[in-house]
């Protein structure tokens, strides 16, 4: 019997205006969502949803609007979620 790993997804949309979260289940049902000013107060609510939720590992989605790049990583543990 093999342990399910359940990976959830975190989507940052960058732009000039700020930045906003959406983070999603392993079945893709949203958890939470919410806009930031600033990458610093971003990457500490990240730490903290890390902790909070039991975010072992998933897939961090950055869409940048400004000049239109999406970035894809995989993430493990709360260490890993980080926005520059």
């Amino acid at each position: 019997m093999s342990s399910k790993i359940l990976v959830n997804v975190a989507l940052i949309e960058k732009s000039f205006c700020g930045q906003k979260l959406s983070l999603y289940s392993d079945n893709l049902s949203l958890i939470e969502s919410e806009s930031f000013y600033d990458l610093s107060a971003l990457n500490f609510h990240l730490q903290t949803i890390a902790k909070k939720c039991g975010f072992e590992k998933g897939l961090l989605v950055i869409h940048d609007k400004d000049r239109n790049l999406v970035d894809l990583s995989i993430v493990q543990g709360e260490n890993s979620l980080f926005v520059s």
